[in-house]
């Protein structure tokens, strides 16, 4: 027979696992709000508040807030009610106002460091997705896609350079597909509507991320291009039935061309008389994209012993106003490199008597 001291003395090893195992949760740890009017409205308080200061977002601060109104109107005394406890119309006000708010929280994380013609086109696209979710009804489910990321690394994606081969990216959101049904049609447009020659293709698919791959991107030409999602949703009794369209919107932008005029001298001593400057050179050199370089062949003839290279260059991508650096002077024995807007590199290696160009890879998170 087994006493009630013996039961006791067994089961103590479980009751201390059970307790260290409770202390080992973070005292911080909380879950998500449920989300609500009042959830969302802070959400795009917040999202607002995060925009860079530029006049060029000014229309889209005001799209936010008209959103922001509207939902404020019409969520009432239900303002801190669930979304699943609320009306049709009041619930597809909700989610998308939540997941214009997500789409402006990814652009200011990825807007750090982008040029003004890439930062344009984010904006651009960030805009026009937000007004498409703004122009959105209610239904009882409303899918919604909340961000873009480009794969297989993460990052949020505004925009697409021409000239690429196979691009890989990810929807994420809420509701872009139920595994009772067929698999959600995904297609692209222009800003004309008209579908696209080219389209993604879908590789993946979960609730809340559907996994696409453009075979050949440089078939897609520059300019706005619209997701378009269209799921459906088992049904007791009736089926899979299709679901309000999900939309995105992302720029197709063409490759940064970067065009550099160079002159390179030389240092040159003469006996019994002050140095003087000789002209060895001048050139363009003119490269496209991230990671492109150039490179040209000068003459050193016109001084036979230099004591110094001076490297001077202006700079121009596709087509903007050209930006002056340098001039850059080294020893004769040493080579010349130098950082250029941009992200270029130029360089002057004597030893091989050429100028080279190169561009490093794109600083702005948001383009691919």
């Amino acid at each position: 027979m087994t006493s009630k001291r013996g039961l006791s003395t067994r089961c103590l090893p479980f009751v201390v696992a059970g307790l260290l195992a409770v202390a080992a949760v973070p005292s911080h740890a909380q879950l998500a709000p449920r989300l609500s009017a009042r959830v969302s409205l802070d959400e795009l308080t917040t999202a607002t508040a995060a925009l860079p200061v530029d006049p060029a977002l000014a229309p889209l601060r005001t799209q936010l807030q008209s959103m922001a109104d509207g939902l404020r109107q019409a969520a009432g005394n239900d303002a801190d009610k669930p979304v699943d406890l609320v009306g049709d119309a009041l619930r597809g006000r909700i989610v998308r106002a939540h997941a214009a708010a997500a789409r402006v929280q990814a652009y200011v994380k990825v807007a750090a460091g982008c040029q003004a013609g890439d930062r344009a086109a984010m904006q651009a696209a960030l805009a026009e997705s937000v007004k498409l979710l703004a122009a959105g009804g209610g239904a009882k489910v409303v899918p919604t896609i909340d961000d873009v990321q480009s794969m297989p690394a993460p990052g949020s994606l505004f925009a697409i350079r021409a000239g690429g081969g196979p691009l890989a990216f990810a929807l994420t959101g809420s509701d872009l597909f139920d595994n009772q049904c067929p698999s959600p049609r995904v297609s692209a447009t222009g800003a004309d509507g008209a579908a696209l020659a080219n389209q993604p293709m879908l590789t993946g698919a979960s609730p809340a991320r559907l996994e696409l791959k453009w075979p050949d991107i440089g078939q897609v030409p520059a300019g706005p291009v619209v997701l378009h999602v269209v799921a459906q949703r088992k049904v007791f009794l009736l089926g899979c039935q299709a679901l309000p369209e999900a939309t995105a919107v992302v720029e197709v932008v063409p490759a940064t061309h970067y065009r550099v005029d160079y002159t390179l001298e030389a240092i040159c001593p003469a006996p019994g008389e002050a140095e003087r400057t000789v002209a060895l050179g001048k050139g363009t050199l003119e490269l496209a994209g991230a990671g492109a370089s150039a490179s040209q062949n000068v003459s050193t003839t016109a001084c036979a012993e230099p004591s110094a290279y001076r490297l001077s260059a202006s700079v121009s991508s596709s087509g903007g106003a050209p930006s002056t650096a340098g001039p850059f002077i080294q020893p004769a024995q040493a080579s010349i490199t130098a950082g250029l807007p941009g992200g270029l590199t130029l360089s002057w290696d004597p030893s091989v008597q050429s100028v080279f160009v190169r561009a490093g890879a794109d600083t702005c998170k948001g383009v691919r």
